[in-house]
């Protein structure tokens, strides 16, 4: 089996897929974007009623472990969010009661099996983003589910992912972190801003980018 090169955590609308998007254009990795079969609309009934809870995070956790394997077949892959940051959802959902105890406890059992199988990633970059700007992105895109599910859902959310590196240093021995903060919306549209970033990236992969021309290809 390969590794996963590079994983990028964070809430939604932090600018995930922003980055994923510009790592692939500009350093040459194949992108496996978030993506889950959700043939029974759980997220949409989700957000308009939380007992949907516990079949969602099932679905999300299965799906995400699957994408999680087939990304490690080769080491080219970026992820956009992964198996690691379902469990912050998961404990969320619990602590505020959509989950019954024996619903949590299940998920904990299937969650600890699934991740004996996964190897840790070469670098997980974690995009911060503060949560007025994270509501700006939320109204500007206009989703109706994400609309629906409310600023108090997305304040407690926030609130989770806060001590996220600490959380999967307890679960995975992954060696490499980058955090990045995003609450500047011109970032991506500031070329020293981005190749700064795109420096310290590669500075994580000697062996891909040894003696490229400008270290990207």
């Amino acid at each position: 089996m390969g590794q996963i090169q590079i994983i990028v955590e964070g809430m939604t609308a932090s600018g995930k897929s922003t980055i994923v998007n510009l790592l692939s254009e500009r350093l040459g990795f194949k992108v496996m974007p978030e993506e889950f079969r959700d043939q029974h609309d759980l997220l949409s009934r989700f957000h308009h009623d939380r007992k949907w809870a516990f079949p969602m995070q099932l679905n999300f956790l299965v799906t995400r472990f699957a994408q999680y394997l087939c990304a490690s077949e080769e080491e080219q892959y970026i992820l956009d969010r992964s198996i690691f940051g379902d469990k912050v959802y998961a404990t969320l959902y619990y602590k505020q009661g959509y989950f019954r105890d024996s619903q949590f406890g299940c998920y904990l059992t299937l969650y600890d099996s699934l991740l004996r199988y996964t190897k840790a990633p070469r670098l997980l970059i974690l995009v911060h983003c503060p949560f007025e700007e994270i509501m700006r992105r939320i109204h500007e895109r206009g989703r109706d589910d994400e609309i629906a599910a409310g600023e108090e859902y997305w304040r407690m959310l926030y609130n989770a992912y806060a001590p996220f590196i600490d959380f999967v240093k307890m679960e995975m021995d992954i060696p490499n972190f980058l955090v990045l903060d995003l609450s500047d919306p011109n970032f991506i549209h500031t070329p020293e801003r981005v190749d700064r970033f795109l420096e310290e990236v590669r500075s994580f992969f000697p062996d891909r980018f040894e003696g490229a021309e400008g270290g990207e290809g």
